[in-house]
Formats: structure tokens, C-alpha cells, sequence
């Protein structure tokens, strides 16, 4: 048995120490989804807690049909979704401050920080189905599959709605790509 898969068990007969160390292993990607789709730290902040709360509610329920970790991108996905949908609109904020050493060219951090804005503004500037399905499969790395069982949606609309995010980034940040043939 898996040390995850012995901590979800151990979970889900009510081992708070179990759930704990459950909790650091997943809380980083489950912050920076949220954090993605809200836009907002705080509401990330939230919906994590939302998040971790449903899951240890819902794990004696777990039986393990997809992996752990599609199950509480789910959650956090929902949760952040939730979030979105109750809080009326709020200009988005600029992503974790660009750590400075130094070492570092002050005009070079100013340039990645001012670049990392203006990323996440387009992607927060995306409506909430098409953010989604761009922050799971590009900033978080999962497979369709997983995007597929994440938010309970054909393949085929993962792939749409994966192909209008991307092509409305692409718009929205056409001067930050090379000229072609240069």
C-alpha cells in the first residue's frame, strides 16, 4: 500500500494526523488552482479551506474511483468556482512578488513582474469555464483524462474550451511573441 493511499485510509477513519500530512502534500497545487481561477489570494485562501474542509467530510465516501489527487482538484476547482460566482467581481491583483536577490538587474525584475501581470491578467480576463480547463492543463500540468474527470466534462469540450483559452491569450498577448521569420 502507498504511503497516500495508507493516509487516505487512515483519513478517512478520522486520523487527523493522517489528514494533515493529506493536506501538506496537496495544499500548494490546491492554493495555486484556486489562486488561478480566483484571481484573488484571499479568495484562494478560502477556497483551499473549502477545500480541504469538503474533502475531510467527504473521505469515508472516497472509494477511490479516481486517483486522490483528480478528486480534490475537483473540490478545489468547485470550491473556487463557488467562490466566483457568490463575490461580485474584483479587479484581479498581481501575482506573488518576484523575489529580489542581490544579484538581481532591478530593470530585469521589473520587466518578469510586469510580465507575470499582465499573464495573469489575461488568464483571469478568461470566462470561468475556459480558465479553468487553461489553469488545470497548462499551469497545473494535468492530462485531459484528469481534466475530463476534474469537472465532469466530455473530452471534447475540455479540448474546445482548452482551444478558445488559448487562442483568446494569444490575442491578448500577441506583442510579447517574436516577430515571425526575425
Amino acid at each position: 500500500m502507498s504511503e497516500e493511499a495508507d493516509l487516505i485510509a487512515r483519513s478517512g477513519g478520522g486520523d487527523l494526523d493522517a489528514y494533515d500530512r493529506l493536506v501538506e502534500l496537496y495544499q500548494d497545487r490546491v492554493y495555486q488552482v484556486a489562486y488561478r481561477i480566483t484571481g484573488n489570494r484571499e479568495d484562494a485562501w478560502d477556497a483551499a479551506q473549502e477545500t480541504f474542509l469538503n474533502a475531510f467530510r467527504s473521505l469515508p465516501r472516497f472509494r477511490g474511483a479516481s486517483a486522490f489527487s483528480t478528486w480534490v482538484h475537483r473540490i478545489a476547482t468547485n470550491a473556487a468556482l463557488d467562490l466566483i460566482r457568490r463575490r461580485p467581481p474584483q479587479p484581479p491583483v498581481s501575482l506573488e512578488d518576484v523575489a529580489v536577490s542581490a544579484g538581481d538587474d532591478p530593470a530585469e525584475t521589473a520587466t518578469r513582474s510586469e510580465l507575470q501581470q499582465r499573464l495573469h491578467r489575461a488568464v483571469t480576463s478568461l470566462p470561468a469555464d475556459q480558465r479553468v480547463v487553461v489553469v488545470l492543463r497548462d499551469v497545473q500540468g494535468l492530462s485531459y483524462e484528469e481534466i475530463t474527470a476534474v469537472l465532469r466534462i466530455p473530452p471534447g469540450t475540455v479540448r474546445s474550451r482548452l482551444s478558445r483559452g488559448r487562442e483568446s491569450l494569444r490575442r491578448q498577448l500577441a506583442d510579447l511573441a517574436p516577430a515571425a521569420g526575425v
